[in-house]
């Protein structure tokens, strides 16, 4: 029997679980030394997204899926940030932040239609 998960449905949630992968992939490029440091702090964020969401949206959406979107909104801000911390620290490229930095852009133009839907709907 196949459990139903509403916000596997959700276009933004499918984007993130793209995104996490390529989280993943890029920080397992990271130096050695920051396993432990942005390696970590970068997964963490970036995974605490669609967890969110996904705690949110567990069973239907509702009034009181806001404060996990609003949740997943600043877990994204922070995953932003500490990109860009990385490509200060020259742990990657400048490219590679613009290309995070796109898909964040799109991610968050989606969290943030559905945040104002559900806040229409239910406010």
């Amino acid at each position: 029997m196949k459990i139903e998960r509403p916000y596997e449905q959700l276009p933004v949630w499918k984007t993130l679980m793209e995104f996490v992968k390529m989280v993943y992939m890029v920080t397992s490029t990271f130096p050695p030394d920051e396993k432990e440091g942005l390696t970590r702090k970068l997964r963490n964020s970036a995974t605490d997204i669609p967890v969110f969401i996904a705690s949110g949206i567990s069973s239907r959406i509702n009034k009181e899926s806001g404060p996990f979107l609003q949740q997943a909104s600043s877990a994204l801000m922070q995953t932003e940030t500490l990109f860009l911390i990385c490509m200060q620290l020259s742990i990657i490229q400048p490219s590679e932040f613009e290309s995070f930095q796109n898909q964040i852009l799109v991610i968050n133009d989606e969290l943030q239609q559905l945040i104002i839907r559900i806040d229409k709907k239910f406010n």
